[in-house]
This record gives structure tokens, sequence and C-alpha cells, in this order.
């Protein structure tokens, strides 16, 4: 049986954290591989400005370039109309494969608001990795909730808090702030040569 990872997100951009967190997965939960999949049109993040995917999946490219058991897929920005979860593990599902959905503490929060939610706990153990601003007895209290209300399995990865955003970061490149420490350099050749997140 493959024990396969799947972080969605919109990486914009991809940072450490977010290698961070896959690589911590696969060690702790013994997954065969993680998949990258850049987000196409979120109904949640309708109205919120994204950077155009095909450039978001060239910065995850280069960002897990060379890093044993991870990969990238275009399926979601590929895929007309709305990207919605329930849909993109459906894609992904396999009679002899057994799937991690990765994300985080704050996706745990809102998930009454998501689509297809009992389907997501057929095809899935929902993995939520912690963050900063969630405190563990929260976390723990909705993992409860969830788990009652949708007969699903909601697994804690508690890993050690690194505190970057992409929001963050998006604003120290507008504010001409050192970023190397935050992002894969391959990212940052990109961000530069694209002319990303400057003044709008």
């Amino acid at each position: 049986m493959e024990r396969l990872g799947i972080i969605g997100g919109t990486f914009d951009p991809i940072h450490l954290a977010h290698l961070h967190i896959a690589e911590q997965a696969i060690k702790t939960l013994k997954l065969d591989k993680i998949i990258f999949i850049p987000a196409g049109s979120q109904p949640l993040k309708i109205n919120k400005k994204v950077t155009e995917a095909s450039l978001r999946f060239i910065m995850v490219k280069k960002a897990i370039e060379g890093r044993q058991g991870f990969e990238v897929s275009d399926y979601e920005i590929n895929k007309e109309g709305m990207s919605y979860t329930f849909e993109t593990l459906e894609h992904f599902s396999k009679s002899d494969r057994e799937i991690y959905f990765i994300t985080g503490a704050d996706c745990l929060m809102n998930l009454g608001q998501w689509k297809g939610v009992e389907r997501i706990f057929q095809l899935c153990k929902f993995v939520v990795f912690t963050r900063p601003g969630y405190s563990n007895e929260s976390l723990l209290e909705q993992k409860d909730n969830i788990e009652h209300k949708y007969s699903g399995e909601v697994i804690i990865l508690n890993l050690t808090e690194l505190d970057i955003s992409s929001t963050g970061i998006r604003e120290a490149i507008n504010l001409g702030e050192d970023i190397n420490k935050l992002i894969p350099k391959k990212v940052i050749e990109i961000i530069k040569e694209k002319n990303l997140y400057g003044e709008d």
C-alpha cells in the first residue's frame, strides 16, 4: 500500500516552512512521497489577488528540485472551474493508495466552510500541522468536534514552529527587506526575474 501525502496551497510564494512541513511529514507519517498541489481557483479566496498559476507552479517545481520524495502536480491549476479538496482527493485516489492530506491548523478551524467534508474523510486521513497562534487545547477540541461530526480521523502533526508566512514574505518584498533566509534561492531568482510582489 502506497502512503501518499498531499499538500495543497496557494504557494504565493512557496517558502522554507512549506518544505520543513513536508520533510517532517514524510519522516513522521512514513510516507512514500508527497505531492505539492498549487491551487487553482479557490472558493474561499475568490476576492483575493493571487499570482498567475503558472508562475506559482514553477516556483514550487524549483523549490523541490533535487529533494527525494517530493513531486508537484498541475492538476488544480489546469482544472476548469473552482478547486475543491474532495475532487482533488478523488483524482489521486487509488485502491492501493492511502492518502494523507496535510494542511494547517487554520484549515481545521474553518473546515465547516469546505464543500464535501464527508467525502474528504472517506478519501484520506486529515493531517493538521501546528501553526503560531493556535493552542494545542483549541486544536484538540476542534479535532474531537470534527471527528465526531464527520466520523473521520484527524492527525495532529506537532512541528517545530517556523513563523514564516507567504503574506509576510510578500509584505517584506514590498518593503525591500531581506528574504534570503525564508525562501529557497531558486524561488528568489524567479521572484526577481518576474518582479513579483512589488507595489501594486
